[in-house]
């Protein structure tokens, strides 16, 4: 803890001088005055044990921050100034307890702000690197409804909840990926590595080769030849195909692709209305105005032709309409969340429908993505069965064309 330094008055009047360590001068400040002393100054100085404390709390932050990490921040501060705590004393214990490096420094900025007089959310919105649009906006609505606490313990409901649905769908796809890889290593390996030792042996016979087995070995010399140059030319196509997406054309076009695609649209536009209900019925609980919500729930969709609906529905709304009737003149979105949410918005309860329909299409996506990787996992074998099947067979008709040459 910080070592302070203070100047006081006791009860008869004489001054005196000492200092103590304390978790901050407010702190400090609020015993001695208990105490029956008038603090005149103070100043905070730095004890040797203090300061290898600190160093011995640096060395043990991990250098990554997490989503859990930000979740983590958002519980405990919640739970702090429900409790009472003031904001200062909040950051100071926070500050204890962070275990990544990123946030720490971060949340040292913040309280330092906070300090030299900024808001929180002034304070939170200078670093979007790590505080998105999302969390700045659920900030301000907490600050000016006075209802911060519950406010941010909503933002870490959202935000627990959207980490387990994105784990969720990683950890369904993760085996068949694995799968896929593993696979195509192997395939690899065989072309590479092993058709060449059996082209040595042919070339030792004056055999004329099956047809199928010229194709693969002509396969395997090229891939041998050009490996280098071809994984190269692999690269350099994903990175300028990654630099096409940053651009706003190269998005849309991408995006809207996507949507065509049979199963994949189906599964990109669930998750898309999945995580647009949560984030607006999550803004909207918080008190932030409907016109900024949609604007904030637009731009985390993560697709631009929804993200495009959705702007135009805020129009609307910005022109006095009500969300489900420019919702319904997209055509995106699915008729049932189209009347789920006039309904919501007929009876005043926007923000429970919308949870409704989060919980519903959560649902929908899981089923769907289970179902997509049952599905793909035995096709995805039989492919890749079939694939070094063929290029065993491809391998053995000469030698089994050697064999009968030898048998006559």
């Amino acid at each position: 803890m910080p070592l302070f330094e203070y100047t006081y008055i006791d009860g008869s009047g004489q001054s005196g001088r000492g200092q103590m360590e304390a978790a901050s001068s407010d702190e400090l400040a609020s015993s001695l005055q208990r105490q029956g002393y008038v603090i005149t100054s103070m100043t905070e100085r730095t004890s040797k044990a203090s300061a290898k404390g600190r160093g011995a709390i640096k060395r043990k932050l991990k250098g990554k921050m997490g989503e859990d990490d930000l979740v983590l921040f958002a519980r405990q501060l919640s739970t702090l100034l429900e409790s009472g705590v003031t904001l200062l004393r909040s950051f100071n214990i926070l500050l204890k307890q962070i275990e990544s490096k990123p946030l720490y420094l971060v949340l040292e900025r913040i309280k330092s702000d906070i300090e030299a007089g900024l808001s929180l959310k002034d304070a939170v919105a200078k670093h979007p690197k790590v505080f998105s649009k999302f969390w700045v906006n659920i900030i301000e609505a907490g600050e000016a409804s006075g209802q911060l606490p519950s406010t941010l313990a909503q933002l870490a409901g959202y935000l627990e909840a959207s980490g387990a649905f994105k784990r969720k769908v990683i950890s369904a796809l993760m085996y068949p990926v694995i799968l896929a890889t593993v696979s195509g290593g192997a395939i690899l390996v065989f072309v590479m590595k092993i058709i060449p030792v059996f082209t040595g042996i042919f070339k030792g016979f004056d055999l004329e080769l099956p047809a199928i087995t010229k194709m693969v070995v002509g396969l395997s010399d090229v891939l041998t030849k050009y490996f280098l140059f071809m994984a190269i030319g692999t690269g350099a196509f994903v990175f300028a195909f990654k630099q096409y997406l940053k651009t706003e054309t190269g998005k849309w076009q991408f995006d809207s692709f996507l949507l065509k695609v049979p199963i994949i649209g189906d599964l990109i536009l669930n998750m898309s209305v999945e995580r647009f209900s949560t984030g607006l019925s999550t803004l909207i609980k918080s008190g932030c105005p409907i016109l900024l919500a949609l604007d904030i729930v637009a731009r985390a969709v993560g697709n631009k032709p929804i993200e495009k609906a959705l702007d135009s529905i805020k129009e609307s709304v910005r022109a006095g309409k009500t969300i489900s009737e420019q919702m319904e003149k997209t055509a995106i979105f699915p008729p049932m969340v189209v009347q789920m949410i006039s309904v919501g918005e007929e009876t005043g309860q926007l923000a429970k429908m919308l949870e409704k329909i989060s919980t519903y299409y959560a649902e929908i996506v899981n089923e769907l993505v289970t179902r997509l990787t049952t599905v793909f996992e035995p096709i995805l074998l039989v492919l890749m069965g079939g694939i070094i099947g063929f290029l065993v067979i491809a391998m053995f008709l000469p030698i089994f064309k050697l064999t009968d040459i030898g048998s006559k």
